[in-house]
């Protein structure tokens, strides 16, 4: 098998599942000696442009050039290069891009040299994900790169598994 990823890029969104795949995707990367994209994407849902962007995130600090919506991504990104911290062994790049989540993170993957995707599985519930559908759904389905979806159970879910009689 030929394994010669160059990089590991990782959506990250603040949510529960995003953080214990940003964990996993560091993980990898250590241990495949990979450098690391962390990559948010802003849904500008008043706009609903189909175009996706790449932000700068220095013009988000405070500006009237930066949306609400940008300065909040910004923000998600920052707070996820925090968690991380100054790993001197990783080459670690924070990316904000503009668009419809998973459109705009295909069209980033295109861009890449064969890269690993490491994304959380942000659960709405079935009803949301048979009316909107998801992200990582989509993003495994048209990826054209290995996906790893991270989808952690509740913290109670061993105690509510071993407690059921039925």
């Amino acid at each position: 098998m030929n394994f010669s990823h160059t990089s590991v890029v990782i959506a990250v969104d603040g949510g529960g599942h995003a953080n214990q795949a940003l964990a996993l995707g560091i993980d990898m990367a250590r241990t495949l000696a990979l450098p690391v994209r962390l990559v948010h994407v802003v849904h500008h849902r008043a706009t609903a442009s189909l175009e996706a962007r790449r932000i700068d995130p220095a013009l988000t600090d405070g500006d009237e050039d930066g949306s609400p919506e940008d300065q909040l991504g910004a923000a998600v990104l920052d707070q996820a290069l925090e968690q991380i911290g100054k790993d001197k062994e990783l080459d670690i790049e924070g990316v904000l891009l503009a668009g419809e989540p998973a459109q705009t993170l295909l069209r980033y993957l295109e861009e890449c040299d064969k890269p690993l995707l490491v994304v959380g599985r942000r659960g709405r519930g079935l009803w949301g994900e048979l009316l909107l559908g998801s992200v990582s759904d989509k993003l495994v389905r048209h990826a054209t790169c290995p996906v790893t979806v991270v989808s952690a159970p509740p913290e109670n879910a061993e105690q509510s598994l071993l407690s059921r009689t039925d």
